[in-house]
């Protein structure tokens, strides 16, 4: 343990695998019923979540072993290309899945992934380089700068996808607040934020609707409620200890996206109020150990890009459980590590990886 605490935090890399290992066994259980309909096997998404795993400790491989300095130097034109990809799903040019047009795919192939998850991290490497300008510059410049890019990388994904743009808007707000935002500056920011929101809710009739629904689970169940209607079904039936691995009943037509946004209903139900809770404490303790790995860093940048990765995984995670427990409005975030993998996991273990090359400066136990 000792000469594993020389190159990461032991703690934090163990924290990481539990995550994952519990994300292969609940989606081995949550998809096979998906698989079977598909007409497949019914590990067919499982061998998949296992080639994308693959992929995604390549990915936590590299994002280990570069230097922190390479983010900091590619950050603009990984931001710029992130924009670009998700203008295109908001120009139209998308692929639309479930009613929701988020994905953009590969031409001549079968490919798909979300740009919005690109973004998200994309946008923590700019906004983390801007801040240390704006520091450096006694905060008399950049203000504006910071404030562009955070209010673009939100709304080119806030009409398609809201709950993303949110995600994004928080972590990178997390993030200016912790290179030193000055009172007018925090109400600059909050008063954006507000606006947007009005802009891309309150003042659309369907979102509006979309995002009230979950204050009333049960009033609409064909329609609205639907999903969470069933996801709350889940978890009641899990009560304390589950009705056992794989014996699942919602994830049979009930649940859509049972392997996907909604996993934790089926961790509920399989493993009960046991399982639920230990999932949130894995969360919980990765926003700790997180946090702890920032605290620690000498450099400004590197401060905030760990603060970035943490606050951006730990709200995503907060989001999806709470959807499923139905104290947040419906949205179709996945759960980080554990919900069927694609891009989503290939990239959130590439920013772990970065994360746990930063805790190698020293986090105490």
């Amino acid at each position: 343990m000792e000469r594993l605490k020389k190159y990461v935090d032991p703690l934090l890399l163990i924290d990481i695998v539990l995550l994952l290992v519990m994300g292969v066994f609940m989606v081995a259980s949550s998809s096979w019923a998906a698989g079977m309909q598909d007409g497949n096997a019914g590990t067919y998404y499982l061998k998949r979540h296992l080639l994308y795993l693959a992929l995604g400790i390549g990915a936590a491989f590299v994002g280990y072993i570069l230097p922190v300095k390479f983010y900091r130097k590619v950050a603009l034109p990984l931001w710029v290309v992130s924009i670009l990809l998700c203008g295109l799903v908001a120009a139209g040019f998308g692929v639309t899945i479930n009613g929701a047009t988020r994905w953009l795919q590969v031409p001549g192939t079968g490919f798909r992934f979300m740009p919005s998850d690109l973004l998200k991290y994309t946008s923590i490497f700019y906004v983390a380089h801007l801040c240390v300008l704006h520091r450096k510059n006694h905060r008399k410049k950049g203000f504006l700068a910071i404030m562009c890019v955070i209010g673009v990388s939100v709304i080119v994904v806030a009409k398609e996808d809201f709950s993303s743009a949110s995600v994004i808007g928080l972590s990178l707000f997390s993030m200016f607040f912790i290179s030193g935002i000055r009172f007018h500056e925090f109400v600059a920011v909050l008063g954006a934020g507000a606006l947007g929101f009005f802009l891309f809710a309150i003042r659309v009739p369907y979102r509006m609707k979309r995002l009230t629904s979950f204050l009333d689970p049960f009033d609409d169940i064909p329609n609205t409620d639907w999903q969470l209607a069933n996801s709350l079904y889940a978890l009641g039936m899990g009560s304390i200890t589950g009705v056992g691995y794989f014996q699942s009943n919602q994830k049979f037509n009930n649940l859509p996206e049972a392997y996907n946004d909604f996993i934790f209903a089926i961790i509920g139900e399989e493993l009960g109020l046991i399982g639920t809770f230990s999932v949130i404490a894995l969360f919980a303790f990765f926003v700790y150990r997180g946090f702890q790995v920032a605290v620690v860093q000498e450099g400004l940048y590197e401060k905030l890009l760990a603060s970035g990765i943490f606050v951006s995984i730990g709200f995503q995670a907060f989001f999806n459980m709470g959807v499923a427990a139905g104290i947040l409005p419906v949205t179709g975030l996945t759960l980080p590590f554990i919900s069927y993998g694609g891009t989503a996991l290939i990239l959130v273990m590439g920013m772990s990886g970065i994360l746990l090359r930063l805790s190698g400066k020293g986090v105490s136990a």
